[in-house]
């Protein structure tokens, strides 16, 4: 059975505050998203603000039903950046779309993707965590190859990747020391 998170859901961890993504949040979200800089080793996404508060609305559905969790990630009121699990089922889950403000407070952005994967393995403790990475996205294959996962496939843009969380959890402190400092 499927462990959901409130609609109301919100948690204070490692000095960022998480709650659930709000259609409030759809023009900070297309602006990161579409930020040159930033989107370059992402999925595109329309500049449309009102197109990504109907993605919002209908995001809300999965999230009731617990496939499908969208994050901000906000340090002292403002919001820092976002991340995502999704495709999620006892046996295994996604992480994605984890994309923070260039101005984001330093360490937040590893933070919010460390916290959005402690909360799918608290919810599915035997679950694998699946993701991908750009090729090109060289910072973030080296954080990804940090928590030694198993590499499924390769593509030609992407590298698509699963770990579990015993190994998560062994290397997940290394980055919340460096976050913190």
């Amino acid at each position: 059975m499927k462990k959901l998170l409130p609609e109301n859901f919100e948690l204070d961890r490692y000095g960022l505050h998480c709650r659930l993504v709000r259609e409030d949040d759809a023009e900070f979200i297309v602006a990161i998203r579409t930020d040159e800089k930033l989107a370059r080793f992402i999925h595109p996404t329309d500049a449309d603000v009102q197109q990504q508060m109907e993605w919002i609305c209908e995001y809300k559905q999965r999230e009731a039903e617990g496939t499908d969790y969208y994050y901000m990630f906000l340090k002292d009121g403002v919001r820092q950046g976002v991340a995502r699990i999704y495709n999620i089922h006892d046996e295994d889950f996604t992480s994605g779309s984890w994309v923070f403000a260039q101005d984001a407070v330093k360490g937040s952005a590893i933070l919010g993707d460390i916290i959005s994967r402690e909360l799918a393995f608290e919810q599915h403790p035997q679950a694998i965590n699946l993701f991908d990475v750009r090729k090109d996205n060289i910072t973030v294959q080296r954080y990804a190859h940090s928590y030694h996962p198993t590499i499924l496939v390769e593509d030609e843009q992407n590298v698509f990747y699963s770990v579990t969380r015993d190994n998560f959890e062994k290397y997940k402190h290394l980055y919340i020391r460096l976050a913190n400092r």
